[in-house]
């Protein structure tokens, strides 16, 4: 199946058709709003048990062991390989704090989270297709407790007609503070192009 997926992303990346002209691909500043998914289980289970015994129990896709959330996005061109992101997240869940064994068990709480990114892409904006790969830093806030964590990801962004992107993104957060855990994070997504850079 990865395999499949694979080849098929690739095809997309090299049969891509030219959407705009090509002496302005640099993307414009960008607005959306993304539908995401916080998966902290499957992250903790991977730690405990490695990605084989993940994925041989079947666990890996269950929409019941993530979380909702929904969040705002700012997007522009630096140049045609680069965006810059920044995100603003919200969704109400429960996580485990290793280091505050009284904070867990008292249900969903809200969930906030702000984070920046860079987006590598594969191929410039002149293509409808482009795949990408991210990295940034981020903070986020759960019941006062105040975290940060590095989102590493990939992703596929889809052009259309230069004026509306769809961005589908999986990341895993690596936590830097005691406060922050291991995630899995997924997120599709609506940008449309609010002005030129």
């Amino acid at each position: 199946m990865n395999r499949i997926l694979l080849l098929a992303i690739a095809t997309l990346s090299l049969v891509g058709v030219s959407a705009q002209d090509k002496s302005s691909n640099v993307k414009g500043k960008n607005l959306g709003v993304q539908f995401t998914l916080h998966d902290y289980k499957t992250a903790s289970e991977m730690r405990q048990n490695g990605l084989s015994g993940v994925l041989a129990k079947q666990q890996w896709n269950k929409l019941s062991r993530m979380r909702p959330g929904l969040a705002v996005n700012y997007t522009v061109g630096l140049d045609k390989t680069f965006d810059f992101n920044a995100r603003f997240g919200f969704s109400n869940l429960e996580y485990s704090l290793t280091n505050q064994p009284f904070a867990a068990g008292v249900g969903p709480k809200p969930y906030f989270e702000l984070d920046a990114n860079l987006f590598m892409k594969l191929t410039d904006d002149s293509y409808w297709v482009s795949p990408f790969l991210s990295m940034g830093a981020g903070a986020s806030t759960w019941r006062g407790y105040y975290a940060a964590y590095l989102p590493a990801g990939a992703g596929l962004q889809l052009n259309l007609y230069d004026q509306t992107f769809v961005v589908l993104q999986g990341q895993y957060r690596l936590p830097v503070t005691p406060n922050a855990a291991h995630t899995l994070f997924y997120s599709l997504g609506v940008f449309g192009t609010i002005g030129k850079k």
